[in-house]
């Protein structure tokens, strides 16, 4: 089979490479399109805390089952799924708990220990497999996996109906939080980025309103307009971000970080004791999250199809890994066909 090895920094090759072994409780997939995250641009630029060379990336699939393992129950030859990209432990203190995303010991898709979906096949267990009903469009199911990070945040913040929330970053996650906070009840949606053609973006989704910080301080619109926030999402990791977050929140709200940031950033905590901000940390889902995305896709409530800007063949995956990483063309999700 064709795979895409990232065999050092900055740099991919197509190569050949048996398929990867299946076990009796696993599943085959023929992968038909993968998308490009953030981390995987993280990873390729090497910074990224668990994403190194050489290993074949990619964790946003969609594929179709050609074989299952013996003691696969759920599944047949022809399902269109998808695969939540991690296996917990099981035994560890997390795992027990539920919490299996942070499972100090857990294999995720896309690493040196579980070959990811930048290739022509994969295998997955049952347990991280989810058909795509029929009533989502396929093409839309590749973006299952971002949008479980979103519902999994907002379920953190435990977001209830009629509350005001800001999203700081419109990227890929930015957005997908978006569209989870709407569909829990949130009514007031602000979105922050550099980009107007994100924002853009965003207001077609569900947002209420859009801030562009290059050209218009966030601080001062709030004040001016919405007022202070019951939750604040960090979905771009510059500390110039927490610093907005800080000057937007309510007392006793509650600021939610998503973000990979890639370096230590000062936290003054003199405002978190005076206001009793709370503070979290979000990182990836929970199998309630992803079946929480499915729904949400499947109910076509909302104009998903505008998060997928840019497609590149598979054997073009250099190519789109610069436009990622540069952001040529404004990408939000970037879709390799296989």
């Amino acid at each position: 089979m064709k795979a895409a090895l990232f065999d050092r920094i900055n740099h991919f090759t197509v190569i050949a490479k048996e398929p990867p072994e299946m076990k009796e409780h696993e599943v085959f997939i023929k992968v038909i399109q993968a998308g490009i995250c953030g981390s995987d641009v993280h990873a390729y630029v090497g910074k990224h805390p668990f994403r190194h060379p050489p290993s074949i990336l990619g964790h946003e699939v969609i594929g179709r089952i050609v074989d299952k393992g013996n003691k696969v129950t759920s599944f047949r030859a022809g399902d269109l799924v998808t695969v939540e990209p991690q296996i917990g432990c099981g035994i560890c203190h997390p795992c027990k708990k539920g919490h299996y995303n942070l499972c100090e010991e857990k294999v995720v898709l896309g690493t040196t220990k579980w070959d990811g979906g930048f290739a022509e096949y994969i295998v997955a267990p049952e347990q991280a497999v989810y058909k795509i009903p029929d009533t989502l469009i396929p093409e839309l199911a590749v973006l299952t996996e971002p949008l479980a990070v979103g519902v999994h945040a907002v379920n953190i913040a435990d977001i209830q109906k009629g509350d005001k929330v800001a999203i700081l970053g419109s990227g890929p996650i930015g957005l997908v939080t978006a569209v989870a906070a709407h569909n829990k009840g949130a009514e007031t949606i602000c979105l922050t980025d550099a980009i107007d053609k994100n924002l853009e973006i965003g207001k077609k989704l569900c947002a209420t309103h859009v801030v562009n910080v290059r050209s218009q301080s966030l601080h001062d619109y709030v004040s001016a307009t919405i007022g202070q926030f019951d939750h604040v999402f960090l979905t771009a990791g510059y500390e110039s971000i927490l610093d907005d977050a800080l000057s937007v929140i309510r007392r006793k709200g509650k600021v939610i970080s998503i973000a990979l940031f890639e370096e230590k950033v000062a936290i003054d905590l003199n405002k978190f004791m005076i206001s009793e901000v709370q503070m979290f940390g979000s990182s990836m889902y929970v199998k309630d999250d992803f079946h929480t995305a499915i729904e949400i896709i499947a109910s076509n409530k909302y104009e998903l199809e505008t998060l997928i800007t840019h497609r590149f063949h598979f054997d073009q995956i250099s190519d789109a890994m610069e436009v990622a990483l540069t952001k040529s063309g404004s990408p939000i999700k970037i879709v390799l066909d296989l």
